[in-house]
């Protein structure tokens, strides 16, 4: 395998949350281009959501001149979390978010596990900080790190130091794995203050997240990598020893390399 191979898996758990489907279902697909499945995931995302365009369109229409609590109520009350992140990218962005701000965070997190956000950016973008760090929370209690993932390029940095300072170090790790767009994981984790992103390595050992683990090391800068080896200084390598056979597994032990190239006692 090789680093190639690790985004393919992000994509299969990412294909098998859009798809309701264990993973493991899929792992037949992890021999595909991850470039192929990402693609395949955008084209199945798009018929799900345009397949009852015109109906929802109708919904949506009528929406507009429901009062917005009567509408969050119906919401739901009667469409549920899954029809309701169908119907979000169909309504006006202010319309919407008014409406999203009179619902509880916990049906907004349902809502926005089954949200496609390209479909949603203006309406995430008007969210109030607070309610959005009280969702992404909730997300990662409900182990919704997959739908967490397809948010962060959505969101600006502020709302991106907040959301990660409301999720466990878990979750923050499985996020980054299936992070969509992963040319701004290095952003992200440089975003993170020192004692956070030093806790991420003993998460990492106590869990046995050598897979999350690899690809963050594999998609880090040189800057990132050099911090991270200085707030590790000391750290006993014994507890990375199934990172080590991880590497090996899965044929990337030139990740491993790279970070100790910069430091990282591994």
């Amino acid at each position: 395998m090789s680093v190639e191979g690790l985004v393919a898996r992000a994509e299969v758990l990412k294909l098998a949350r859009l798809l309701g489907l264990a993973a493991q279902r899929l792992d037949y697909l992890l021999a595909c281009a991850p470039e192929d499945l990402a693609a395949l995931r955008m084209q199945v995302t798009d018929r799900l959501f345009e397949g009852d365009r015109a109906r929802l369109s109708r919904i949506a229409d009528a929406g507009r001149v429901v009062p917005l609590q009567l509408m969050a109520t119906i919401g739901m009350k009667a469409f549920g979390p899954l029809l309701c992140a169908r119907l979000t990218g169909l309504l006006e962005p202010d319309r919407a978010s008014a409406v999203g701000q009179r619902l509880p965070a916990a049906f907004l997190a349902e809502v926005a596990a089954e949200l496609d956000p390209r479909r949603a950016t203006e309406v995430i973008t008007r969210m109030p900080l607070e309610l959005l760090t009280a969702t992404a929370g909730l997300m990662a209690r409900n182990g919704e790190t997959v739908a967490m993932g397809r948010f962060v390029a959505f969101l600006p940095d502020d709302a991106l130091v907040a959301c990660t300072a409301s999720i466990d170090d878990a979750s923050l790790l499985r996020t980054a794995f299936v992070l969509e767009g992963k040319d701004r994981l290095d952003h992200v984790i440089g975003l993170l203050p020192d004692d956070r992103l030093a806790r991420l390595l003993g998460v990492v050992a106590e869990q046995e997240l050598w897979v999350e683990a690899l690809d963050l090391l594999a998609h880090l800068g040189d800057a990132q990598l050099d911090r991270l080896a200085d707030l590790a200084a000391g750290r006993a390598p014994e507890p990375f020893a199934g990172l080590v056979a991880a590497a090996e597994q899965h044929g990337v032990t030139d990740v491993l390399d790279r970070a100790r190239a910069h430091g990282l006692e591994l």
